[in-house]
This record gives structure tokens, sequence and C-alpha cells, in this order.
């Protein structure tokens, strides 16, 4: 063999065991990069149980975005660890630096806790907490990757093999971790397929790669756009800022472009909703001043499945009173000022004779205008059809992408009970209807806002008997300062109580429920009713001891920031419904719906048989409803179901 062949032997030889060294660095948990330490122990816990049960898709986001959290912890750590002792320096300098960072760090972890707490107390808290695990991962790093350049591997194999190894660990946490979360958590039916491992994984690193390239692209435009602005302070601020505003708008651009198609769903025309009705005590019937192709998808379901009186009668036993009220705004009524819908609904509900009707529910919709059927249907039956219920639609898109249309739908319903009480000042008081507020999920947030400041108070201010809230966001002000739990000023003792299922609400006395004014049901596993900020940084007392609700699993912990990314991706999966299958769980309220719009209204009285047979009816009309909007489906328009928010 020739001198040349040696050599190029050799060459080849450190070319491969190059490759070998990047790849095996690159499947290291623990040597891909200083925040892969962390990252590891993020990914692995992303996998840990939580509220709600996750199909892959759900699952693998939650592991991208724990990633990308990890690395956006890791960050600020690293640059200071940088600054004190660049790569170039000894590694005891930098062990050094980053093990003065950690003790910073746990001297911050060890601020004393309170329940009471202000939340900046509580950041500097998590942040000490956060700075400790990501500064003790640098050195894990360092401490690895001086090793690998001391003693470096002769061939490709150990390289590999420690690389395989530490990736197999992770997986194999991961997959424990997946198991357990199947075995606690509740499915939402027996054939839902629980998320799989390869799947999670393979979408995880997709979330996380396009997280982490988008951030690289705005650092690198942010420089560019720094650079042609000039190199003295005030010009590279401007820069930057420039750069900010430009990806902020490109953003909203994408946002608002998804979100108008998504909204497209609500002009839909569906077979068996298709026809308008010819009751004169509906929307779109022959009474109505609201036109029928005006109401939208949700709201042509809304009119076309009233409670008949021959329904009320079959069920109860007994001749229905009268004939139901179902009065309905849609959205693409477009008003030519503010108050237009709402005005709008008042005439409406005058010629369709809802103030005639001796309960009158005022409903605030969910992001898409869409009713809870179950709630209406079940107040029509116990009323025995003495029950007018009027709706505003203020938004067309799911509620996780109509957050912002919150203010609408609460100036919206501000004007709609005020008007209804001018309305109501106008008739002898023996003839005015009980006047009562409900409100899900986003509606729940747009109505409980109302009354905000006022609490008990506001609700005698705009004529409000009760209020019913299913769902309230943990985003919303009730939430936030503790109103929903009853405190402040503006709620004396016992006017509010928050349950999480129907039998807390029976233990009470007769003369604690007719005091209750505002009654919320939120169950102790909704994420939409726990999401808060707040998450991030202290542990919810939902997490402690004694106080888990039950449905929340014993083996949840919690975690500062990650706690708050898996009750987010929980919030996504908040509520899965099969028609028919009424849960008590999570967001889905219908298991829990007649006890709740019968107790929390105080409506007329029933026997235990009549309350099964109204139960009884309320799963046949879903089941129903089902049934039609799975052969809209089968026709290529609209949506299998049932609930759509």
């Amino acid at each position: 063999m020739s001198e040349q062949d040696t050599s190029n032997g050799g060459e080849a030889r450190s070319v491969l065991d190059a490759g070998a060294n990047e790849l095996a660095k690159a499947i290291n948990p623990l040597l891909s990069s200083p925040s892969a330490p962390l990252q590891s122990t993020a990914l692995v816990d992303a996998y840990g149980p939580s509220l709600m049960p996750r199909a892959t898709m759900h699952q693998g986001m939650a592991a991208g975005l724990a990633v990308l959290a990890s690395t956006l912890v890791n960050a600020p750590v690293h640059w200071l660890a940088s600054r004190l002792a660049p790569p170039e320096t000894p590694i005891g300098w930098r062990l050094l630096a980053r093990g003065g960072i950690a003790a910073a760090g746990y001297s911050l972890a060890n601020i004393s806790e309170t329940d009471d707490e202000h939340t900046l107390v509580s950041s500097v808290r998590s942040i000490g907490d956060l700075t400790v695990a990501a500064a003790i991962g640098g050195m894990v790093y360092e401490a690895t990757e001086e090793g690998r350049r001391r003693f470096p591997a002769k061939g490709p194999w150990r390289p590999l093999t420690i690389g395989a190894a530490g990736a197999g660990y992770a997986l194999y946490r991961s997959a424990k971790s997946l198991k357990t979360r199947s075995t606690v958590i509740q499915r939402w039916t027996d054939d839902d397929k629980p998320a799989n491992l390869a799947g999670t994984v393979g979408l995880g690193v997709t979330v996380s790669a396009v997280g982490l390239l988008l951030g690289k692209a705005f650092r690198a435009s942010a420089k560019g756009t720094a650079d042609f602005f000039g190199p003295d302070i005030p010009h590279q601020i401007i820069g930057r800022a420039v750069n900010a505003a430009a990806w902020g708008a490109g953003a909203a651009a994408l946002y608002n472009t998804g979100v108008a198609r998504i909204a497209r769903a609500n002009e839909k025309v569906e077979p068996g909703y298709d026809e308008p009705p010819t009751s004169e005590n509906v929307s779109g019937g022959p009474a109505s001043i609201s036109p029928f192709e005006e109401l939208g998808l949700q709201g042509r379901r809304y009119v076309t499945d009233v409670v008949t009186p021959e329904l009320i009668e079959e069920t109860l036993g007994e001749p229905a009173v009268a004939h139901p009220v179902r009065a309905y705004v849609g959205v693409n009524s477009e008003p030519v000022y503010p108050a237009g819908r709402s005005e709008m609904m008042c005439n409406e509900m005058e010629r369709l004779g809802a103030f005639d009707r001796s309960h009158l529910l005022l409903f605030s919709p969910t992001g898409t205008g869409w009713v809870d059927q179950a709630v209406v249907s079940a107040a029509e039956l116990f009323t025995r059809g003495d029950m007018a219920t009027a709706c505003v639609q203020y938004g067309r898109s799911p509620s996780f992408l109509a957050v912002q249309t919150v203010a609408l739908g609460r100036s919206q319903f501000r004007l709609l009970m005020w008007s209804v009480r001018q309305r109501l000042a106008e008739r002898p008081p023996e003839k005015r209807p009980k006047v009562f507020v409900f409100g899900e999920s986003l509606g729940a947030w747009a109505s409980s806002d109302i009354v905000m400041r006022t609490g008990i108070e506001g609700l005698d201010h705009y004529g409000i008997d009760r209020a019913l809230w299913f769902g309230l966001p943990g985003l919303a002000k009730w939430s936030r300062t503790g109103m929903r739990e009853g405190r402040g000023p503006n709620v004396p003792e016992g006017s509010v109580g928050a349950f999480d299922r129907p039998e807390q609400f029976a233990e009470l006395t007769e003369e604690q429920r007719e005091a209750m004014r505002a009654v919320i049901l939120d169950h102790d596993n909704d994420p939409i009713a726990l999401m808060s900020p707040r998450l991030a940084v202290k542990r919810p007392p939902w997490l402690k001891g004694d106080m888990r609700g039950r449905n929340v699993p014993e083996e949840m912990d919690w975690i500062p920031v990650l706690t708050l990314v898996q009750v987010v991706v929980d919030a996504m999966n908040a509520m899965r419904t099969v028609p028919g299958e009424f849960k008590s769980f999570g967001h889905d309220y219908r298991g829990d719906t007649a006890a709740f719009v019968h107790g929390a209204f105080g409506l007329p009285p029933v026997t235990p048989e009549q309350f099964a047979a109204v139960q009884k009816a309320l799963v046949e009309l879903e089941v129903a409803r089902g049934e039609r909007l799975k052969a809209a489906k089968a026709a290529g328009v609209g949506d299998a179901t049932t609930e759509v928010q």
C-alpha cells in the first residue's frame, strides 16, 4: 500500500470519527448544548400526568413547547456564565462561574412563601429555582464536554454508544411517564387512542426545531436591521424596534388570515338546519325580524332545536304552560351603531313574546356563537315551556381564537341587560319575568365581567335575579380577584358559590341555596378554569395536599413554567364530546347541567321521576342532533360535533 493510500485512509477515518462525534453529541441529552440537560429534564416532565388525556398531537406539542421553554430559561443563565467565564478560560473558572450563579439562584429560591404573597415575590423565587436548574445543567455540560476534549475517542463507537445510551435513557423515562399518564388519567372514550411515544417525539422535535429556527431567524433579522440603521446605540435600538414591529405585523397578518378562514364555518348551511322555522316563537320564523340567513351556523341550530310543547308533556307527564321562546341575533346582522344588535334583540323579544313568559334567560354565547342546548332545553323543560332565552352573537371563531372579542361580547351583553331592564320597567311588576344570566367558557367571562366592579349589587342594578356560569375562565376578572370564591366587599357572604359537582350544591340548606345569587360550576380539572399566568411562578392551591380535586392526579406536580405549558396544552383538549355521553369532566359540563340549571335558577319543582325524565330527554335530544350533524358532515357541510365552542 502506498504512502498516499495510507494518508487517504487516515483522512477518511478522521472524517468518520468527526462525523460520529458530532452525531453522538447531537443525540446525547448532556452534550448537544449547554441547555441540553435542562431540555432533557423538561422533555421527560412534559410526559408526566396533567389534567387532561392527550392524543399524540397534543402530547407532541407539550413536549416541543417544554423544550422551547427550557431553552428560553437557560439562555440568560448561559449568557451570564459566558460573560463571567468565556469558553476559552480554564474549566475550573467556568464551573466556578456557573456555581456562583447557582448559589445566587439558591438564595432567591429560598425566599419564604405565603399563600397570599404578591406575584412579584413568587416570580423572584421561581427565577431562583430555574436559575439553579439551568446553572447545574450548564455545569454538567461543561464537565462532560471537557472530559470529551481531554480524552478524545479513538474511534466512532465510544461516542456513539454513549450518545445512544443517553438518548435511550431519556426515551425510557419519557415512555415510563407516558405510561403513568395513560394509567392515572381518565380517557374521553373507551376507543380514544392514547398518545404513542414515537409520534409524540417526532412532533415534539418538529415543534421545538421550528421554534428554534424562528428564534434564530428573528435574531438574524434583528442584527441585520440594526446594522442597516447604523452602528450607534440609538440607531441600533430603532433598527431592532423596526424588526420587532415587522415580525409582529407578519404574525398578526397570519393569525388574522387563519382566524378568518376558520370563521367561514359560520356561513355554512347544514342539511336539517336549512329551512326557516315555522314557529312564531323563535328567531328566523314568521314573526321574527332576525333573518334566518343571518343567524349563522350556531344560531340556525339553536332556533331549529327548540323544545316543543308536545315533548314537554311527554317528558313531564303534564301539559306545557307555553311554547318556549328562542331569540337569536347573529353577528351577520351588522349594526350601523354599537348598540344596534342589542336593540334589535329587544325588538325581537317583543315580537316573539319573550317578555310574556315567566322566566327570561339572557345567554352569553361562546366565541363561535355556540349556545349550550342542554342548558336551554333543560330550562324549557323544567319551566314547562314558560321560558324565553335570548342570545346575541359577537364572534365567529372558536373561543381560544376569540379572546380579543371578549370586550365586544361584554359591551353587547351589558347593553342587552340594560335594554331588557328598561323594557320590563314599563310593565306592571306582576307581569315581569324573572331574569337570569347564563354564560359558559368565553361567554361566562364576557357576562361576569359586566358586574365585576359592583358584584351582587350589579345584578340588582341590571334587574338580574340569578346568574349561572359554567367553566368560568381563570383569566376572567372574577377568577383573578377571588370573587369566584366569594371574597371581597362586592360579594356578601353566601351570595356566590363555586362548585365542582351537583352533590356539593345539594349539601347546602334550602336557605343557603335561596340566598345564592351567582353560582359558578368549575370542574376541579378544567384547565380553562384553572389556567392563569401565575401558574408559571407559584404552586396553585389545587396542587396542594387535601385541596386536590377528584380528577386532579396525585402524580401531577408543580414545576415552574412547565406546569403552565401543561395546562395551556390541556386547555386545547379540554372538551371532547360524544353525543349522548354526558360527562362531568374537564370542560364538559353536560353531566351536571340539569341539576345546576334547576337548582341555581330556582325553577319550578319537579318529582324525582320528572327530573330523571328530563335528563333522559336531554340525552335523546343530543343524540338526535348528533345524527343530523353527522348526516350534514357526510354531505360535506358542517361539523359532526355538537359542541363547537
